[in-house]
């Protein structure tokens, strides 16, 4: 039988233990393959499950579908406020305070933030809504704190919007103390155009200084 040429400067005594190593080291490299394959999608699958519960919320809020957006609350927030009843009155008010134009779309999201200790996961997710706010075009951006205590899988939340920064800790007493949850921001985007242009027209008709020169 012709051996390939790799095989004609091993002694066949040290074949078998080619192979081991051989072995060995495939195993070594499979395992560390899935290892940080299943670190990733821990993370990855925890993510994508926050933003789909996020769309719920945000959807039971937009469409007024109040049972839903309950269920998906998380029961700390629920009893500050003094339980379902008095909860579900809090988040009413503050709907019809800020009743959504019939051109809007429920919130767009984005993930900010995602950490976990042990099997609990919490995150902060940016909502962003286009709107008008006294006949000018408004971009507002609010967040959602979300909690998780089944490795990711499923999500409740607390609108922070729906409240002072301030008092995440009393509402969500188990809140990560090192997660970062912005304050809440409204822009106007023809006011921000305008005074871009402003600031470059001014710019552009300051006087030019020149410099001074040393008298030889």
């Amino acid at each position: 039988m012709n051996l390939p040429g790799f095989f004609i400067f091993w002694p066949q005594s040290l074949y078998p233990m080619k192979r081991m190593y051989a072995t060995i080291l495939v195993f070594f490299f499979v395992v560390s393959a899935q290892f940080t394959s299943a670190q990733e999608s821990d993370s990855a699958i925890a993510a994508r499950n926050a933003l789909q519960y996020a769309d719920k919320i945000v959807k039971a809020n937009f469409y007024q579908d109040w049972k839903s957006y309950l269920d998906l609350s998380c029961y700390s927030a629920i009893k500050y406020y003094g339980g379902p009843e008095q909860f579900k009155e809090h988040i009413v008010m503050i709907y019809f305070r800020n009743e959504p134009k019939l051109e809007e779309k429920p919130e767009t999201l984005r993930m900010l933030e995602l950490r976990n200790d042990f099997d609990q996961w919490q995150c902060v997710i940016e909502k962003v809504r286009n709107t008008f706010l006294n006949d000018k075009k408004a971009i507002v951006y609010t967040y959602l704190i979300g909690q998780s205590l089944d490795a990711g899988v499923t999500w409740k939340f607390i609108d922070v919007s729906h409240n002072k920064v301030e008092n995440v800790v009393p509402i969500l007493p188990t809140v990560f103390t090192d997660l970062t949850i912005p304050p809440g921001k409204t822009v106007f985007p023809d006011e921000v155009a305008a005074q871009a242009a402003a600031e470059e027209e001014a710019a552009a008709k300051a006087p030019v200084k020149k410099k001074a020169t040393k008298k030889r």
